[in-house]
């Protein structure tokens, strides 16, 4: 090797070490601060799920565009203290009768929790709350303003239901600061009201969402009033409000295991087929006896995932499900469930009877 080489190794060898040294020294130097790249949140922040909200909801409510992740965490986590509720006194009533309830105020309020506001409805006597509505499309900004609100018997069983419409924005995206409305339709069950969400949405959606002039109790009415089951020849039929209604009781008393519900809105003698064999059962307590056989697998499993809008009829009735339940108008004007096949069409991997 000759003294060129040897120079040029010796020479690499003490660059390498005086390198090494410098970024120790770097290191140790307690002047020295490491450079933090600062992230900003985006925009628009969407809160996350709250407990109340279904799954199936298109979206969540978002914060506004000044605020970041973590005002989002504090709104959360905000004590009770900051929460409010603000009675609406032009959308509250005095001398109101619903169901069990008599001379009571209908009150509404925009109550204020974590952070988010909505609409909320309750019934008070002397000051006191007797009643508070189911909450609704907890997952958007209600926007203060109230469409309408009216008391209609929407399903014929002589008791008044409570319809209503808010408008709402999500908070979310460019069009997240423009109002839309939504209905509820609130079904008087006596002492109990039950948002009837599905049939709800399905009115709505009938109306133009974006303008809150259509809006309207009389358009609303209007839908829920169209004759669209079993009118064979345009001259008369039942009504979206009645049948849909009553399909969404039946399965709500599928889902709730509410057997003397049901067996009120039975026609008797119900017609029923187990084992190939036609049957009738003529009571509402034959009913409940035999709940188990009656109410199989199947169609438990049918009634379930049955949908309550937009549902199949023909000359023999309205169809809730694959055919696990028919039902319809009797002759003295009130819908009952008239049979229960059990032979239901769709496919049963478990084979269940």
């Amino acid at each position: 090797m000759n003294k060129k080489m040897i120079f040029t190794h010796i020479t690499a060898a003490i660059l390498c070490l005086l390198l090494a040294g410098s970024l120790t020294a770097c290191g140790k130097n307690a002047d020295i601060t490491p450079v933090q790249t600062e992230i900003s949140a985006p925009a628009e922040t969407v809160l996350p799920q709250t407990s109340d909200t279904s799954e199936t909801s298109p979206e969540y409510p978002a914060l506004t565009p000044d605020r970041d992740s973590e005002s989002a965490s504090a709104a959360q986590e905000a004590p009770p203290e900051n929460d409010s509720e603000t009675i609406l006194a032009d959308q509250s009533f005095d001398g109101v009768d619903l169901g069990e309830y008599q001379n009571v105020r209908f009150t509404t309020s925009q109550v204020t929790r974590n952070g988010l506001s909505h609409a909320q409805y309750s019934l008070t006597d002397d000051g006191e709350t007797v009643y508070t509505f189911p909450d609704a499309y907890t997952s958007w900004y209600f926007e203060h303003t109230i469409n309408f609100i009216t008391f209609r018997d929407i399903n014929g069983d002589g008791k008044k239901d409570v319809i209503t419409s808010e408008q709402y924005i999500t908070g979310a995206g460019p069009e997240g600061a423009l109002p839309f409305s939504m209905v509820r339709i609130y079904l008087n069950q006596g002492r109990d009201f039950l948002f009837a969400e599905g049939l709800s949405i399905s009115i709505g959606n009938s109306l133009d969402v974006s303008n809150g002039e259509t809006y309207t109790a009389e358009n609303v009415l209007s839908v829920l009033e169209e004759q669209v089951y079993c009118n064979f020849d345009g001259s008369g039929g039942w009504t979206r409000g009645e049948i849909e209604s009553f399909a969404f009781l039946v399965k709500q008393d599928v889902l709730t295991d509410n057997r003397q519900s049901l067996a009120q809105k039975v026609r008797y003698p119900l017609n029923i087929v187990r084992n190939g064999s036609e049957q009738q059962i003529q009571s509402p307590e034959e009913f409940v006896e035999q709940y188990d056989e009656i109410l199989n697998m199947q169609v438990i499993y049918d009634g379930e995932g049955a949908e309550t809008e937009g549902l199949f009829w023909n000359q023999d009735g309205v169809m809730l499900g694959t055919g696990a339940i028919w039902f319809g108008k009797m002759e003295d004007g009130s819908i009952k469930i008239y049979s229960i096949p059990a032979e239901v069409q769709y496919c049963n991997p478990l084979n269940v009877d």
